[in-house]
């Protein structure tokens, strides 16, 4: 391998200290939320339990709670380490996506792409939450690279390495599975790989031993025909253009579509534009279009889309952006620089608004809140009762709590009065936490009661929380 140009250096260099301070600023900004709090409660577990989530149905990321258990041990629970290694796993993403741009083009391909890379905010999102998301997309990106040395030199060694980065992937998320057709019709496509056919289905069939415990619960599962995940079924256009807008805007409410039209124009550049070569782009849209694609066909058996599930195929989606604007400038130098600023500049505004205000559910200031506020004589009422981790991370107590419920079906709604009564009786006061109440409560049932068995006396909205209070008794 040829050593890089020192400009080519300096240049990666500073990409990868802007990530750096881009991902460490604002890291503890916002609350801790529902999925955070699993990381915490799931990697704090006793040991015998985290190791047990190899092989018990449901849990997804054993490998990455067995991880965290250790840095968190270490490091302590706050906030900030509980984030601290996916910012780190975010920054190391930049050198794979820069060697990839290198590999399918050149320097300049590998520099966009980490550029790209390096505001876009929905990575930028990821690599400030303390889950295995952005871990995920540096160990994909890792994979691959592993993937296309060992197809194209061969060697014990080379799949050998494959196959550990691709294990430890699906033992991280359990979706990133999907890399290995994809590699397959890779494999199939690239006429100087399929010569390794044999080596591939042998380092295959090494994979499926270790996954052997994932493939059990997951069988189990799909045929359980009881087995809900709670997510909607989303038909394949809408999930493209999901996944499409999160990957270029990030986790914001989209402003204007007409925002996608730089990105559209630079895509269809790389892909009807000549120069780039054929193969390089067909398989950058395989790597994008098929996990989707496969998470879509499991869908119709069980829906399983949520757009962070499939955070690993934005690197194709940024390798392709850039070469659209090495095509255009091939053409237009200024229209390529005009484009290129056009998306740095929206992506870091998004990325900015992403930290600079909450966005999570703002436990953290609920508590602020609720803390100085509570009497010795009051209950706390948690609704949906899972949140009583989160806002008790942040309010420990201790104090009275309960947790609020279910109501959302018929013969529970009908012992609601009688549950909350024996639920509130001997209290004073009562404070409500609410947050995405509808999952236990759409009709607003418990509140209903709250207003008829006391008087509302305060109440306090944050992002995505709702405090209550109420004063029991009407005399």
């Amino acid at each position: 391998m040829n050593p890089l140009p020192g400009r080519t250096r300096a240049l990666l260099l500073a990409l990868f200290l802007l990530a750096w301070a881009w991902r460490l600023h604002g890291l503890d900004v916002q609350s801790l939320w529902r999925d955070e709090m699993d990381s915490l409660l799931f990697a704090t577990r006793p040991l015998a339990q985290v190791l047990g989530n190899f092989t018990r149905p449901g849990e997804n990321g054993p490998l990455f709670f067995l991880g965290l258990r250790g840095w968190l041990a270490a490091a302590g629970r706050s906030e900030f380490a509980l984030r601290f290694p996916s910012a780190v796993a975010g920054v190391l993403a930049l050198p794979l996506i820069f060697v990839w741009g290198k590999r399918l083009g050149d320097a300049r391909l590998g520099l966009l792409a980490a550029l790209l890379l390096a505001v876009n905010p929905y990575h930028l999102w990821y690599s400030q939450e303390g889950k295995m998301y952005a871990l995920v997309v540096t160990l994909v990106l890792l994979g691959m690279w592993a993937f296309v040395r060992a197809a194209e030199k061969g060697g014990l060694g080379r799949w050998l390495l494959w196959l550990i980065v691709t294990t430890v992937s699906i033992y991280t998320h359990v979706l990133t599975v999907w890399i290995v057709p994809m590699q397959l019709l890779w494999l199939l496509l690239h006429p100087r790989w399929r010569r390794r056919w044999r080596d591939f289905a042998l380092a295959l069939l090494a994979l499926i031993l270790p996954y052997l415990p994932l493939i059990w619960w997951q069988w189990a599962l799909l045929r359980d025909a009881d087995f809900r995940t709670g997510y909607a079924f989303i038909p394949l256009s809408r999930m493209l253009l999901t996944l499409f807008s999160g990957q270029l805007w990030g986790v914001l409410p989209l402003p204007a579509r007409w925002f996608f039209a730089p990105a559209i124009f630079l895509l269809l550049a790389a892909l009807l534009l000549p120069r780039g070569g054929v193969r390089p782009r067909r398989l950058l849209l395989i790597w994008w279009f098929l996990p989707a694609l496969g998470l879509f066909a499991l869908s119709l058996r069980t829906p399983f889309f949520t757009d962070r599930y499939l955070i690993w195929t934005l690197p194709a989606l940024l390798l392709l952006i850039a070469g659209g604007l090495i095509e255009v400038a091939g053409s237009s130098r200024a229209l390529a620089a005009l484009l290129l600023l056009i998306l740095l500049g929206w992506q870091t505004v998004a990325g900015w608004q992403q930290t600079a205000q909450p966005f999570k559910s703002d436990f953290r200031a609920a508590a602020v809140y609720v803390a100085p506020r509570r009497q010795a004589q009051d209950l706390t009422l948690f609704l949906i009762p899972y949140i009583r981790h989160t806002y008790r991370y942040y309010d420990p107590g201790p104090y009275p709590w309960a947790e609020a419920p279910y109501a959302n079906r018929e013969p529970d709604a009908a012992h609601l009065p009688a549950a909350l009564q024996a639920i509130a009786a001997g209290y004073e006061g009562l404070w409500l936490i609410e947050s995405e109440a509808d999952f236990y409560d759409r009709q607003g049932l418990i509140r209903g009661w709250l207003a008829t068995a006391g008087q509302l006396q305060d109440q306090a909205h944050f992002t995505r929380v709702s405090v209550y209070y109420y004063r029991l008794g009407n005399d």
